[in-house]
């Protein structure tokens, strides 16, 4: 299946292409998503499409998916949310880019790191409301904490991305994206995470398939609603 890769923000968009570099995606279509106009313009030039959205002030609910309908429009079946939670864009956007896929009946994957701790309370606070949306909204999740990136001695300041981008290659050598869901249990899915990222306490990165089963459209929109 041709999967649509939507990278919101500049962060979403640094994982992006580093997932595209790893050929991961290799016939993926790529629509970037900003509140930035400059970085818009500048990361536009290798998208099919791009979007410019206004800035958001305040709590974002469900439905704000008015918002993001126009991008679900124009991507395929499969779709790939990738973003930084923590800041504006990406905490904001993406939670709804993939309710409003999820909801259309796509299959979604949310691939997304969360700030590190010294970035202060109010960024880990809206990364956990985010991420926790973002979970809700997914068939399939891979969550970095960049907190833990420090743990690892061989990554470098340029292999921020490399420990989600590699835990995705390694899991899809397994088996197509498509089934990496809760046919899978999830310590099976922990076992794909190369041996290199696996830090003791909290997890440098973490992979898991829908951890929602049958879970109703109306109780996806009711998690966005909670804050």
């Amino acid at each position: 299946m041709k999967e649509t890769i939507i990278a919101v923000g500049n962060g979403g968009y640094n994982l992006a292409s580093d997932l595209i570099a790893a050929q991961l995606f290799p016939n993926a279509r790529l629509i970037v998503c900003d509140t930035d106009e400059k970085d818009l313009e500048k990361h536009s030039v290798n998208a099919a499409a791009s979007f410019l959205f206004e800035k958001l002030r305040g709590t974002v609910e469900s439905g704000y998916i008015t918002f993001v309908e126009d991008i679900i429009a124009k991507a395929s079946d499969s779709v790939i949310v990738c973003a930084t939670l923590g800041g504006m864009t990406g905490s904001k956007y993406a939670p709804l880019i993939a309710l409003e896929a999820i909801l259309k009946g796509k299959f979604v994957c949310s691939f997304f790191s969360m700030p590190y701790e010294s970035e202060g309370e109010q960024k880990i606070k809206r990364a956990m409301n985010a991420s926790m949306q973002l979970i809700v909204s997914s068939n399939f999740f891979v969550q970095q904490n960049n907190d833990r990136l420090k743990e690892v001695e061989s990554l470098g300041s340029s292999d921020i991305n490399k420990p989600l981008v590699e835990t995705v290659k390694s899991a899809m050598s397994h088996m197509p994206l498509e089934e990496l869901d809760n046919d899978i249990n999830h310590e099976v899915l922990q076992a794909y995470i190369p041996e290199e990222y696996r830090v003791n306490g909290i997890p440098l990165v973490m992979i898991r398939g829908d951890v929602y089963p049958g879970i109703t459209d109306e109780n996806r929109k009711g998690i966005f609603n909670l804050w």
